[in-house]
């Protein structure tokens, strides 16, 4: 009897294990490269109610469920060396919170912290001269400055000074033109308000940490193209959107897009397929190759002295300048759709160009970025399907 209810204790506590412990598939599991999921919320409460407002228990989950899955939280540095040409992990995730709300620091932080993810605040600056005054309060001085300097992962850029909010007409502060007295700015007068707005908002974070104050997410995730120019005129170098998509090298700097996270719908099953399917979208976009790693994939070789490249495969050797399209082999000439051309760093050559050089087909997965042989079907005889019937494997 005693030894029975053993088994059964060891039973249950190995079967909760196996569910509690992420299997090592799910772990190592790519579900996309080369790509950033920016993720956006909001209030992090356990009462307050709304479409922008998760529990601290679901913010949990969210990010506990995303790292047994095998995702990867970056810091904003990291997403601008990405920008500029540098790799990120595998399913790269940034995570970022708008409006500054003291939520953030009471629920949010203590599972950053606790879970070493990096974060960005986007901080509405003039509530940092009263936190408590707003109808939500906001995090203070003290408390922005705690994060990023408890941390080297946290840090704070802006969501406007003084712009989050809607004007007379319903448009958004940094999109409409403002009506005073009855009389509408002009477009100058608009742009010294987008650019003055900006600069005080740069001005009142810089002095809470050492990083630059040169991202911005715009309110309600849109803004004029004067505005996004007047930003720019500011020193701001990045600024966040709410278009759903994932984030690629390509994206334009001043219109980076995010994916919410931060409804209470959205389960940490239901934020994990849809990174999924943003991810395979976003790729399919692409017909272009890194030319070194796929070649090296498909078994062969290629070197790359700075001005020309050679490409090995089999046995087919073609050589050619970067940015040119004439490749070259002992017996003949190939002319490419496009140059052979180097973008951040790499070598790139179009799928077709690259099949034409090695006079086959392959099959490439825009997801994974894996790429291989295309296989031709064959046609079964009737002595395959004898073997078959006998048993063979």
């Amino acid at each position: 009897m005693y030894k029975r209810l053993l088994s059964a204790l060891l039973l249950a506590v190995f079967g909760l294990s196996a569910l509690l412990i992420p299997t090592g598939a799910d772990r190592y599991q790519m579900w996309y490269k080369d790509q950033v999921a920016v993720l956006m919320y909001h209030h992090i409460h356990d009462q307050d109610t709304s479409s922008s407002t998760i529990t601290s228990k679901l913010f949990r989950d969210q990010m506990n469920y995303l790292l047994a899955k095998g995702y990867h939280f970056i810091t904003l540095q990291e997403f601008k060396q990405y920008l500029a040409g540098a790799s990120v992990p595998d399913n790269a995730v940034l995570v970022t919170f708008d409006d500054g709300y003291e939520s953030v620091y009471s629920h949010a932080y203590p599972v950053l912290k606790e879970l070493k993810i990096p974060a960005v605040n986007f901080i509405i600056t003039e509530t940092l001269a009263d936190p408590k005054g707003t109808m939500i309060p906001s995090m203070s001085k003290e408390e922005l400055t705690r994060m990023s300097h408890e941390t080297n992962f946290i840090e704070n850029q802006c969501h406007t000074n003084a712009s989050h909010r809607k004007l007379d007409s319903g448009e958004a502060a940094l999109v409409g033109r403002e009506t005073v007295n009855g009389v509408q700015e002009t477009d100058e007068q608009y742009r010294s308000r987008i650019y003055n707005d900006a600069a005080a908002c740069a001005s009142n974070l810089s002095p809470l940490q050492e990083l630059p104050v040169d991202t911005v997410a715009y309110p309600y995730g849109i803004i004029a193209d004067e505005g996004a120019e007047m930003y720019s005129k500011a020193g701001f170098r990045y600024g966040f959107t709410i278009i759903p998509q994932m984030a690629t090298r390509d994206a334009d700097r001043m219109h980076i897009p995010r994916i919410n996270a931060g409804s209470p719908w959205i389960t940490p099953e239901r934020l994990h397929t849809t990174l999924k399917r943003r991810a395979v979208a976003q790729s399919q976009t692409s017909d272009s190759v890194r030319l070194t790693e796929a070649v090296d994939h498909l078994g062969g070789a290629v070197t790359d002295d700075g001005q020309s490249v050679t490409i090995r495969s089999d046995n087919r050797v073609f050589s050619g300048s970067i940015g040119s399209r004439r490749f070259k082999s002992a017996s003949s000439v190939v002319e490419l759709s496009e140059p052979v051309r180097r973008e951040h760093g790499e070598l790139v050559i179009g799928l077709s160009d690259l099949e034409r050089l090695l006079g086959r087909e392959v099959t490439y997965n825009r997801s994974t970025g894996q790429i291989y042989w295309r296989q031709e079907p064959r046609i079964l005889t009737s002595q395959d399907s004898k073997s078959h019937q006998g048993g063979t494997p």
